[in-house]
């Protein structure tokens, strides 16, 4: 179990506790990957994710009678596993790649993300197709409903002009104050019209994005930048290659005419032409053919993989939280303790 350190407490409007991640005296978050800590969304869903598993130590003690300290863990550690798989397969990848393509992959098998040993993370997921989440970040955002109108959270997501400790002014990770937790109401639709929609899948990217935070000086300070250089390093081959290798329709150079300038119409780099993919193909709403093929065979190939996964150990298994066999963030969020808000 993990519990926040004393003086991690947050106020949240109500007058409640909301807590940051566990720290060091350095301020260091005490986790596996201190990634999970770059930015304030991030920082506060692994968070939530803490909080629900030690929710569910309370409920496999109380349920089970469950005394070993040993035996308590590994029972929430598995339910906090699964309950989160099955968010992925049943909420995030039919949001982001469509249910049909959910049901045709479990249905008939993977077509393409295959291995002979052990799973493995494609370069094609890595560098391109699951860089799609870039371009739905806002430049700014409500964070919270605060205490009262004048603590209210609003916030560049990242702003570089700041100090390196910008405390409370942007929602870069790193830092704590009292203001500095996340109402879900606004990123997660609880039925309350306070949540916003997110921004489509498509190539524009927020201006943020274009001075992040923490780069050296004289190198590359885009998102875009970065990632178009890791295609160029890793010698990802282009879209219009990967969807003729996959046997999907390839774009028409006509929804590349941005592109002809600079002679990249008809071998565009994977991660931008999965990004105009979806917005002409879909809307901007999910991902189109080969980018949804890509996420959709990955994930759930991995957890397909998973010896210890739901879907290897007991693939008919359905949460017991939730209402009728279902179970969505918006349910973790709430067992989790973390809205106070509704």
């Amino acid at each position: 179990m993990v519990e926040p350190n004393p003086g991690s407490e947050a106020i949240s409007r109500d007058g409640s506790l909301k807590f940051d991640l566990p720290r060091n005296s350095q301020g260091t978050p005490l986790m596996g990957d201190p990634r999970n800590d770059e930015n304030l969304v991030l920082s506060q869903l692994q968070v939530a994710f803490i909080k629900f598993h030690n929710a569910l130590v309370a409920k496999v003690k109380a349920d089970f009678g469950l005394t070993n300290p040993v035996e308590v863990f590994l029972e929430a550690q598995r339910l906090t596993r699964w309950h989160y798989q099955w968010i992925i397969l049943h909420e995030f990848l039919p949001k982001t790649v469509g249910q049909p393509l959910v049901d045709d992959i479990i249905t008939n098998g993977r077509k393409f993300y295959k291995w002979r040993n052990a799973p493995f993370i494609p370069v094609e997921f890595s560098v391109s197709a699951y860089r799609f989440g870039h371009s739905q970040v806002r430049p700014s955002y409500r964070v919270n409903f605060g205490a009262n109108d004048a603590s209210q959270f609003f916030a560049l997501f990242f702003n570089d002009n700041l100090a390196v400790n910008p405390v409370t002014i942007d929602m870069r990770g790193g830092t704590r104050a009292s203001n500095r937790f996340i109402d879900w109401q606004t990123f997660f639709d609880f039925g309350d019209s306070k949540s916003r929609h997110n921004k489509r899948i498509d190539t524009k990217l927020s201006t943020v994005m274009f001075d992040l935070p923490g780069l050296p000086p004289g190198g590359p300070q885009a998102l875009a930048q970065l990632n178009l250089l890791r295609h160029l390093t890793f010698k990802v081959p282009s879209g219009q290659r990967v969807a003729a290798a996959m046997g999907l329709p390839v774009l028409p150079e006509s929804d590349l005419a941005d592109l002809k300038p600079f002679n990249l119409h008809n071998r565009t780099p994977l991660w931008f032409y999965i990004l105009r993919e979806a917005d002409v193909t879909a809307d901007g709403k999910r991902l189109g053919p080969v980018g949804g093929r890509i996420v959709g065979e990955v994930m759930i190939g991995l957890l397909q993989g998973d010896n210890t996964s739901y879907l290897s150990q007991d693939p008919d298994w359905t949460p017991s939280l939730g209402a009728g066999g279902n179970f969505t963030m918006v349910d973790l969020l709430k067992f989790a303790g973390v809205i106070t808000v509704l």
